[in-house]
C-alpha cells in the first residue's frame, strides 16, 4: 500500500452533488460513548462496549448562490423547508428534517487523481448562522450530524 500525505487546502466538499464554493475549513469527527464494566473483586476493567455513535461535520464557507440553487444555498433552503430539493426562503412550520450526504475529497501527494473520500450519510444541520462582521467577508460556520461515515481511498472527484 502506498502512503500519502494529505494537505487540508487540497480538499473539496460536496453536499449531495453540489460543490461548496470558497471552502474555509472542514472537520469530520466520529464519536461514540463507551460503557465500562468493573467488578467488585478487581480494580481492572473487565469489558467495554460502545454505543451512541455520532458523526459531526463542521465546515466554513464564504460564498453561496443567493438564488438557492446550489451548494451552501441548497442547505439553507432545504433546512428552512425541512425537505430536500427545496428553494425555500422562509422557515416552514414542519418538524420534517432535510437529510444530506456530505462528501469530502482530500487530495494526497503523488498521483493527480489520488483522493481520500470521506462520505457522511444522513446529515442534518441544527441551525443556520448568518454572520455579518464589520469590515470582513461573511463566513458561514455550519455544523451538522450524520449517521454513518465511509472512507474510500483512490477516489475520483465527481464529474
Amino acid at each position: 500500500m502506498t502512503e500519502y500525505t494529505y494537505f487540508g487546502n487540497r480538499g473539496r466538499l460536496y453536499i449531495g452533488s453540489e460543490p461548496i464554493a470558497v471552502l474555509k475549513g472542514v472537520e469530520v469527527n466520529v464519536t461514540m460513548e463507551h460503557a465500562e464494566l468493573y467488578s467488585q473483586s478487581s480494580i481492572l476493567r473487565a469489558d467495554v462496549a460502545k454505543h451512541t455513535a455520532k458523526v459531526e461535520v463542521k465546515f466554513k464557507a464564504a460564498k453561496f448562490d443567493p438564488t438557492l440553487a446550489a451548494g451552501l444555498a441548497k442547505i439553507i433552503g432545504n433546512t428552512l423547508k425541512g425537505a430536500t430539493a427545496s428553494t425555500a426562503t422562509s422557515l416552514t412550520d414542519t418538524n420534517d428534517v432535510a437529510l444530506f450526504t456530505v462528501d469530502l475529497y482530500v487530495k494526497g501527494t503523488g498521483e493527480v487523481s489520488t483522493y481520500l473520500k470521506i462520505s457522511v450519510a444522513n446529515v442534518y444541520f441544527e441551525g443556520l448562522p448568518f454572520p455579518a462582521p464589520e469590515n470582513d467577508f461573511t463566513v458561514f460556520d455550519i455544523t451538522g450530524y450524520g449517521s454513518n461515515v465511509t472512507l474510500t481511498s483512490g477516489a475520483s472527484l465527481p464529474a
